[in-house]
């Protein structure tokens, strides 16, 4: 008969170790750890260990702290060969104080919180949203009574109102205004069918009308086309036959000796002139014009007393 084979466990360990067995590694000095690996608070001294890196209590604070004995795995690991640390029973100098402590991991805290909080999210490109077309661009699609016939069954088969299921308190039907609306809509559709129809031919008819008309036009149209186009191509000849930049020889010659204002050539000559304000005379509009004379409140006046006004007021003939 086969002997049962026992799984080996590890054996429990101490609440608290009382030893004077001293490791012969070098002590531990707590002012060279980093914050986060180290726990002074009072009746919860913790040390990060250096050799297995577990958390692992240490004994004799008031007296010689040491390391407490442990294995290389958490406790919670349950293995079947445990094996002890040798880091065990090492001594730690515990030569920070534990408010410097506590205000550093507070610190340390606060630090922490600020970069989460800075910490960019992640950025969600936003759905590409299309323009809305403008009202002049909607294009309004009429009603039939055969649609909202569609719309009104789907209703109903949906709507426990409409179909008489749903009840007050009282016991009493409840009405169903979606469904009212959608049969007055149809109802008024049935009712106006025959005008829309009578609308509808009528514009059928006009619109045939002017299409047989349109192309009834169309040969006189071309033969208007055909009658001006001999004298298109002779103008397009002789503007082509023209030189860049010369004048034709029939046009009429520039005046080079005496320029005059365009106003004052088409007006016609009305004689002589008299300034409203100092009395001086010429002879013809166009002799003023050449002065400089000008309309100042719908009264001429002579060059050197239009001076004396300002220029927006001052209207040239």
């Amino acid at each position: 008969m086969a002997t049962p084979t026992v799984e080996p466990t590890a054996r429990k360990r101490r609440r608290k170790t009382r030893t004077k067995n001293i490791s012969s590694l070098p002590a531990i000095i707590a002012s060279e750890l980093k914050i986060a690996e180290i726990n002074l608070t009072p009746g919860k001294e913790h040390v990060v260990c250096p050799a297995c890196e577990t958390w692992t209590p240490i004994t004799g604070v008031l007296g010689t702290p040491l390391l407490v004995p442990h294995h290389t795995t958490p406790f919670h690991d349950r293995t079947p060969t445990p094996r002890r640390c040798p880091n065990s029973n090492r001594r730690i100098i515990l030569d920070t104080a534990i408010d410097t402590w506590q205000s550093e991991l507070a610190e340390r805290t606060e630090a922490s919180a600020t970069v989460a909080s800075r910490r960019a999210t992640k950025v969600l490109p936003k759905p590409t949203a299309h323009a809305a077309p403008a009202a002049s661009q909607l294009t309004p699609v009429p009603l039939s009574a055969e649609q909202v016939r569609k719309a009104f069954r789907r209703h109903q088969e949906r709507c426990l109102a409409c179909r008489g299921e749903a009840t007050d308190r009282a016991g009493q039907t409840l009405p169903c205004r979606d469904g009212e609306r959608l049969a007055v809509t149809f109802l008024r559709l049935v009712r106006q069918e025959p005008k829309r129809l009578v609308v509808r031919e009528f514009f059928a008819r006009e619109r045939r009308r002017f299409d047989r008309e349109y192309a009834g036009a169309a040969p006189k149209r071309e033969a208007g086309w055909a009658a001006v186009l001999p004298a298109v191509q002779n103008a397009d000849q002789s503007r082509r036959a023209v030189p860049q930049g010369a004048q034709p020889a029939e046009g009429p010659d520039v005046p080079l000796d005496h320029l005059v204002p365009r106003q004052a050539a088409e007006q016609p000559d009305t004689g002589p002139l008299s300034c409203a304000r100092c009395g001086a005379t010429e002879s013809s509009l166009t002799s003023a014009v050449a002065a400089g004379w000008c309309r100042i409140t719908r009264r001429t006046h002579c060059g050197r007393c239009a001076a004396r006004f300002p220029a927006w007021t001052r209207i040239p003939f």
